[in-house]
């Protein structure tokens, strides 16, 4: 079924199930958004390194149901360079605004930027240095930002403290329990959960998700990772975040019928208000 994802990597879709695979999705996701009264299915393709605009536009094109993010995830070599990263960021979307070929930004984000002291591929203050140029950035363009934060929820906390009433920000794939789920809501965060939501261990994200108010909650797959059970471990598409709706609205005591009008709706007014009249 083709439902809203906020969060695919879809370059990684075509490397692991194939390219055939990532057409056969793509022209699913057109037949479905053609339907008269279907749900908007939105689709965000996420950047992580500075200069994969492209490619990854010339992999999946522009499409009325697909967007794009700028980012960069906080590895190496980027946090080497940290200026030099975020001069090529600054780089790439001015080069895509430039390109832009759809009626309505291509670029909708930047993202997947944050902190991960789970790897801890550079410094704190290294990757605080590259998070906040991030930051700076989306707000100086008013595009909203897309935060990966993993282990590091305490820096993350300080590094967006005040920014959630003059930008928008959006935790993905969000990885803690209900105290942190309350903070980044106070900070005005929207929170996306993922696969893991399903996991047996998960406990804790299962209470978090009962907290987020209407409006705030998105789903997302994070593929070709984050594969909801009873396909854990093995790579995902968009396809597969059927399961994660089904289980999110069997807990939030909503139909998935209703769970997918709520965040189509959400996902639209948060990264494509232009085309929400089009």
């Amino acid at each position: 079924m083709i439902l809203p994802d906020s969060h695919a990597h879809l370059p990684g879709v075509a490397e692991d199930l194939g390219g055939a695979a990532l057409e056969g999705l793509l022209a699913d996701y057109a037949a479905a958004w053609a339907v008269p009264g279907f749900c908007r299915p939105w689709l965000v393709d996420i950047g992580t390194q500075a200069g994969d605009f492209p490619a990854r536009l010339a992999l999946s094109g522009p499409r009325p149901f697909l967007g794009y993010s700028l980012g960069i995830w906080p590895g190496l070599p980027a946090l080497e360079d940290v200026p030099g990263s975020l001069a090529a960021l600054e780089a790439d979307l001015a080069s895509a605004r430039a390109r832009e070929a759809y009626p309505g930004e291509l670029v909708v984000a930047i993202g997947e930027c944050g902190l991960d002291y789970h790897h801890m591929d550079g410094s704190p203050a290294s990757q605080a240095a590259l998070f906040e140029g991030q930051l700076d950035l989306a707000a100086r363009e008013g595009l909203p930002t897309i935060i990966h934060t993993r282990d590091a929820f305490e820096a993350t906390l300080g590094l967006i403290k005040g920014r959630g009433g003059r930008q928008a920000l959006l935790i993905h794939c969000f990885g803690y329990g209900p105290k942190e789920a309350e903070a980044f809501l106070a900070e005005g965060c929207l929170v996306s959960f993922a696969g893991n939501l399903s996991y047996k261990k998960a406990e804790a994200l299962r209470a978090a998700l009962a907290l987020v108010p209407r409006g705030r909650l998105l789903l997302e797959t994070d593929s070709p990772y984050m594969n909801p059970e009873p396909r854990r471990g093995r790579p995902c598409s968009p396809r597969d975040i059927e399961r994660t709706y089904a289980l999110a609205a069997s807990l939030l005591g909503l139909s998935p019928e209703a769970l997918e009008a709520e965040l189509s709706q959400t996902l639209g007014a948060f990264l494509f208000p232009q085309r929400l009249g089009q």
